[in-house]
């Protein structure tokens, strides 16, 4: 890595920009009539454009309104709007009475209907709230990584001086400060819990970086304390829900309007959490292609030598165990097996799974990481200090010529969805070379390969099924593995291919007693198992869930 590398008593570290005032998020908030106007008019625009003419238009509103009444019968959720069937019985009414004699329209009915859904999805930016959130915050984490069971309220403003040494951040965090006051940064996370947007939030604070916007999942705002803070702190509600075309332009078109004012952005490209537990493999690309988008309208309205950048940076979290790992398991394998799976019903709601979750974690003494990839242009190629991208071959390129055909400056649907689909493929490709193996995962997938080998032929949802007694893998067998797969890691590590917790570099014995600690933490059922001699598992779904971390790395044949 190059630039300063900063030690855990660094942090926070300075802003780079000074004046919460003068930061892009909040100029945003300050002219948000502005904004919305400008997101509502480019949405209508793009609109008339894809549905040209009076009669297609209103065909296609007729699909919104089938779409919008579904979602009402079968999908309602708490934090939809209390007016929602009133509003949409509106729209229905007067499509129905739609023609010259009513003076109803079908461009009429789309400014309606747009007005809707971007004050539905806008967020704002609270000084207050943000300086309150930024006093408790390292707080809350400190207890929460620190504290010993029974003593966070008595414990809770004591010292937090070890809290980087429980979240490491690693990467070139000077050169994402620097870049920061040049250009915009969209910062691309994996998702695996409803905590990443809280984690990752507080982290770019600690990095001295202005506060980001970002888009949240409206069912979390039925959360009342996430949502008032979500509220006040930039999200924008995302409500996947809504598939029309109507709602995914206008949520895309503020996310584009957001970019091309500076407003540095956070996307989870994964789209939802991922279920599996693996790393993310394929992105969803709906609102990466908004950064595209942004660049290119940059290079459009200003000279090249002053266009605005757009920066990417991939952001690799790793947690030693997920609060909501046996719901997000079930969902992907009855997705995945379909009849060979049954689904068991989910113990807690949503808001007592978050509630559950943060009075364990604080109670239990762990630790997470964090880092960040190589900081990439639009096209997804290296940029240096100073802003300059580099293809693979090391050479100086212009972003702009990329969006030139015969000397111009054109719009081209499909050759900006391909430069997004290759953006997409770099983003994952850093989440593999950066993402830092723990002792939990390691073992977590040690014990499963073993388990696989030791029933070859056998399917996974019958793998699954394996009685408890059935498991027993001796410690031996296990240790042997384990040894085996951290001297190919720390190869790889070597190679660029991926990085390893410090913990790694212990002693085998220590390595599977951290792990197992761990990965133990929360769950009620066990998903690794001590007995004498063997190890086994109270809950085969999590073995997996913990084991799919470490899948792609082709570590199977080391086993």
């Amino acid at each position: 890595m190059s630039g300063r590398q900063y030690n855990p008593t660094d942090y926070p570290l300075p802003y780079v920009i000074e004046n919460i005032r003068e930061w892009p998020i909040y100029r945003l908030t300050e002219h948000k009539e502005d904004f919305l106007r400008e997101v509502k008019e480019r949405a209508k625009a793009r609109l008339l454009v894809k549905f040209p003419g009076e009669s297609a238009l209103r065909d296609e509103l007729a699909r919104v309104l089938y779409q919008e009444r579904i979602r009402l019968t079968e999908k309602p959720w708490k934090a939809d709007p209390k007016d929602e069937r009133q509003f949409w019985n509106g729209i229905k009414s007067k499509y129905l009475k739609m023609g010259e004699s009513s003076g109803i329209t079908a461009q009429k009915l789309l400014d309606e209907i747009i007005d809707r859904y971007a004050n539905e999805i806008v967020g704002s930016f609270d000084v207050n709230a943000f300086n309150f959130a930024k006093a408790i915050l390292p707080q809350f984490f400190g207890r929460v990584l620190a504290a010993a069971p029974g003593e966070w309220f008595k414990t809770f403003a004591r010292n937090v001086r070890t809290l980087h040494e429980k979240i490491p951040i690693t990467g070139d965090v000077e050169k994402i400060r620097r870049l920061a006051t040049r250009g915009t940064l969209v910062v691309v996370p994996t998702h695996f819990s409803n905590m990443d947007s809280i984690m990752v939030g507080w982290l770019l604070n600690e990095l001295g970086l202005p506060a980001f916007t970002y888009g949240a999942g409206l069912n979390l705002f039925s959360i009342g304390l996430l949502s008032y803070f979500m509220n006040r702190l930039g999200a924008y509600k995302v409500d996947r829900r809504k598939k029309n075309s109507v709602y995914l332009e206008t949520l895309k078109m503020y996310s584009t309007v957001a970019l091309q004012r500076g407003a540095h952005s956070i996307f989870f490209p994964g789209g939802t959490r991922s279920r599996s537990g693996a790393l993310e493999k394929k992105l969803k690309l709906g609102l990466l292609g908004t950064a595209v988008e942004a660049q290119k309208l940059h290079f459009k309205n200003y000279p090249a030598e002053t266009a605005p950048r757009i920066y990417i940076v991939p952001c690799i979290i790793n947690y030693h165990f997920v609060l909501e790992a046996p719901g997000l398991i079930n969902d992907y394998l009855k997705e995945t097996g379909k009849e060979k799976f049954l689904r068991e019903n989910d113990e807690y709601s949503t808001s007592f799974k978050l509630l559950r979750f943060m009075v364990k974690f604080i109670s239990a003494s762990s630790s997470l990481s964090v880092s960040f990839g190589e900081v990439m242009d639009v096209l997804g190629n290296r940029v240096d200090d100073d802003g300059n991208s580099f293809n693979h071959l090391g050479q100086h390129i212009q972003v702009k010529n990329y969006f030139m055909t015969k000397g111009e400056l054109r719009d081209d649907e499909q050759r900006d969805a391909e430069y997004t689909r290759i953006l997409g493929e770099r983003i994952v490709e850093n989440y593999h070379r950066y993402n830092v193996v723990l002792t939990s995962h390691l073992v977590c997938f040690t014990l499963f390969e073993l388990l696989k080998k030791k029933y070859p032929g056998v399917d996974l949802f019958t793998l699954l099924r394996t009685p408890v007694e059935d498991i027993a893998l001796p410690y031996h067998e296990v240790a042997d593995a384990i040894s085996r797969l951290k001297e190919r890691l720390k190869q790889m590590y070597d190679a660029g291919e991926v990085l390893i917790s410090p913990e790694l570099r212990w002693n085998v014995d220590k390595i599977i007693e951290h792990g197992m600690r761990n990965i133990n933490l929360y769950h009620t059922a066990s998903p690794i198992v001590r007995k004498d001699e063997h190890f086994s598992s109270e809950d085969l779904r999590l073995l997996y869930y913990y084991h799919n971390r470490l899948d792609g790395y082709g570590l199977d044949k080391w086993v």
